[in-house]
């Protein structure tokens, strides 16, 4: 299966085998396995634009998308904003990336 990316402005994201990677600028700023992966748009107003955090949770079975901001263990915030909006959009025209499933 060929890897999953996705590009915007100077951000990269790559999942490929299980694992999600971040490129910001040319450069990895995170690599970490999907089970481990949470994502989140915060909008502090409503017509301006959100901040997005990409990290690790703690527990693996968090939302992969919209994750709680309590459930993070470490976040990263790539230097750009994402116009109120596009986030909706882009969970409905994005692929969707399942969590592994861990045997148990």
């Amino acid at each position: 299966m060929d890897p999953l990316t996705f590009d915007y402005e100077v951000l990269h994201l790559r999942m490929d085998r299980g694992v999600f990677e971040l490129f910001s600028a040319g450069r990895s700023e995170l690599r970490v396995p999907l089970r481990w992966l949470g994502a989140l748009v915060h909008y502090k107003k409503p017509d301006k634009p959100g901040k997005l955090f990409i990290g690790t949770v703690r527990d693996p079975n968090a939302a992969l998308y919209g994750t709680d901001p309590a459930a993070f263990w470490y976040t990263t915030s790539p230097a750009f904003r994402v116009p109120p909006g596009e986030s909706r959009c882009s969970a409905r025209t994005s692929p969707r990336w399942p969590r592994p499933q861990t045997g148990g």
